[in-house]
């Protein structure tokens, strides 16, 4: 019997690897999240010390994973950082990440890219790391890096306007592989009011995003939801930044979201380019 059950987890094991390597997202912990896409791989806010008691850290298995570069974090072609608070990224662990991976490129707001860079030994990344400023109601900007197009709005924090200091950048990230591509936009810890996005409304209809990862609360507000359905051109959502405690409101509300380490979801809504 306890034969069968390790044959039948190491199958488990086996297939989640493979869908891993496919067209998926792999979460990690809180707003960290892995977008897989043929040879593309992009990680977002993988590094973070701060749980407030309230979220989830990077298990120590997977923080392993990433460093030791094992499937399916192999070959990361970049990290990209929401913002600078303690539960999205941590200096000191990023800069160790891309002194061992040269070949990964860092994309981050300015407030994160400065604290990096202050660190010493931060030197021997310089060619790797793109900074991004962006004023609260500057026009979008548009990025290629490492055969991705990276797009980047500065969104307002949640709590707006008591934080609108912090620099969170909502990403649009297409990844192409042969003749296809995959686009996922990652939202940080952005704010649900859609006077925020309709600003950006060309923007949000140049490109459509085939999942996008909204911090959980967007779901609670009719405002929320509808800056899902009707202002940001996407396909699909999953919910991010879910607490270890899971609101029952979330678990009653029939909305797709992340909150085990580890889970996948295929990428299978990819379209010709």
């Amino acid at each position: 019997m306890k034969q069968l059950f390790f044959l039948v987890w190491s199958i488990i094991c086996s297939q989640s690897l493979v869908l891993a390597h496919q067209q998926s997202i792999t979460y990690v912990a809180n707003e960290a999240v892995l977008i897989t896409k043929g040879d593309y791989k992009v990680l977002f806010d993988p590094f973070f010390h701060q749980a407030f008691g309230t979220y989830q850290l990077v298990p120590e298995d997977i923080k392993q994973a990433i460093f030791s570069g094992t499937p399916p974090f192999d070959n990361l072609t970049a990290i990209v950082i929401s913002h600078a608070h303690g539960d999205h990224f941590a200096a000191d662990d990023l800069l160790l990440y891309l002194q061992q991976f040269p070949t990964t490129q860092l994309i981050a707001p300015e407030q994160a890219v400065t604290e990096l860079m202050a660190l010493q030994g931060a030197d021997s990344i310089g060619p790797q790391v793109t900074s991004i400023k962006l004023a609260f109601k500057q026009p979008p900007i548009t990025l290629e890096i490492a055969g991705l197009v990276i797009e980047a709005v500065r969104i307002p924090h949640a709590g707006w306007p008591s934080r609108a200091k912090v620099e969170n950048l909502v990403f649009r990230v297409t990844l192409k592989n042969h003749d296809s591509s995959v686009t996922v936009m990652h939202m940080g810890d952005a704010d649900p009011n859609d006077d925020h996005y309709l600003l950006y409304k060309d923007h949000w209809q140049k490109r459509m995003s085939d999942t996008a990862l909204p911090p959980y609360w967007f779901y609670f507000s009719a405002e929320g939801r509808d800056i899902l359905t009707d202002i940001l051109n996407v396909k699909k959502t999953i919910g991010i930044h879910v607490p270890t405690d899971i609101p029952n409101q979330l678990k009653s509300s029939g909305q797709d979201y992340f909150s085990k380490p580890g889970e996948v979801r295929m990428l299978d809504e990819s379209h010709s380019h």
